[in-house]
């Protein structure tokens, strides 16, 4: 076959679309896999899974469900059975496979609310990344005039309740292996600074029972806190506080920050730590949880992570050392980075004393 990049057939053995020679093959379906993830978005956002039970329902059925035209969401039901999200049963109609399972409202870990977490400002934003590379600027910024957390407020609430339901779902299928990881022995009382609709704190104040819980967030945050931390025994062990973290931190033993740090610039993070340490009582300790970035990368994943603060936020995934530098520059003792199992590493600061 010729290495001409313009060529474009069938291979007969795979039926998938060939340019040019192996290496041409990779990067071409790298570019194409916006093509791959907007069939998965869409079934998330029409909520397909859900409306697919036990038994291989007829597409119109399916259609009925979710409100969608009949021919069109045959051709994308046609898409997810080619890669293996449903299975067809008969022509026109279509069965669960594992993965569509996974995609259900009612399934554990469910990925959907994950999925939807970028909406419409996600896809806009990644088509700006060149952009971003050249200026050097978040396209958020630039687009809308304000920040992520202003626009929610701002002009869509909606938006914004997806994002809280998607961190969530993204906390609680990493929270077992955060909770193994970190060590709350001897500590009196936890600050989740950030900390949403509380899953994180939720999850650790079940882990360890003796500890008390700070949930601190803002305002929109707060007043949907989980039900379990307004009533019942959790409850009885957390307090629910409003504020911002730029101004001021609840004292606490532990601060837990997931998440939060790489949004923003190395001279806002440097103001929530000393905050964290004027607050904190000596011998604390500020644990991050965050994605780190190395040269190479370890996995994909951390590298477009740190892209994806570029363009949603304005801030960018750090190293082990870079953090390390942040907790010395704002008082700290770097105690160093435990690992949790998921994508998550711990990276601790000790207050002196």
């Amino acid at each position: 076959m010729s290495g001409d990049l313009t060529e474009d057939r069938v291979d007969a053995c795979e039926g998938a679309p060939v340019i040019g020679p192996p290496p041409a093959q990779a990067v071409a379906e790298l570019g194409w896999g916006m093509w791959a993830s907007a069939v998965v978005q869409a079934a998330a956002q029409l909520r397909l899974a859900d409306a697919v039970g036990d038994e291989p329902a007829a597409v119109e059925e399916i259609a009925a469900a979710v409100g969608a035209d009949v021919p069109a969401l045959t051709r994308l039901m046609r898409a997810l059975v080619g890669f293996r999200i449903f299975r067809q049963a008969a022509p026109g109609r279509y069965a669960h496979t594992e993965m569509s399972r996974a995609m259900r409202s009612d399934a554990p870990g469910s990925v959907t609310d994950i999925m939807l977490t970028g909406s419409h400002w996600g896809w806009e934003m990644w088509g700006k990344l060149a952009e971003s590379v050249r200026s050097g600027h978040c396209a958020f910024q630039e687009t809308y005039g304000k920040d992520l957390f202003t626009y929610f407020h701002e002009d869509d609430n909606a938006a914004g309740e997806t994002c809280l339901k998607g961190y969530a779902a993204q906390s609680r299928a990493m929270n077992p292996g955060v909770v193994a990881a970190l060590d709350l022995a001897g500590a009196d009382t936890l600050c989740d600074v950030g900390g949403g609709h509380g899953s994180l704190l939720k999850s650790l104040l079940e882990g360890n029972p003796d500890v008390k819980g700070v949930l601190f967030d803002r305002p929109h945050a707060i007043s949907a806190a989980l039900p379990e931390l307004r009533e019942g025994p959790l409850a009885e062990r957390t307090e629910l506080v409003t504020g911002d973290c730029f101004q001021g931190v609840p004292e606490a033993d532990v601060y837990v920050i997931r998440q939060v740090l790489h949004m923003w610039d190395d001279d806002a993070c440097h103001t929530v730590l000393t905050n964290c340490l004027k607050a904190g009582r000596p011998g604390g300790r500020v644990v991050l949880l965050e994605q780190l970035v190395a040269d190479p990368p370890e996995t994909p994943w951390d590298a477009l992570m740190d892209l994806h603060m570029l363009l949603v936020m304005g801030g960018w995934e750090r190293t082990a050392e870079e953090y390390g530098a942040m907790f010395e520059r704002a008082g700290f003792e770097f105690a160093g980075v435990v690992p949790s199992g998921t994508p998550l590493r711990l990276v601790i600061g000790r207050i002196p004393g």
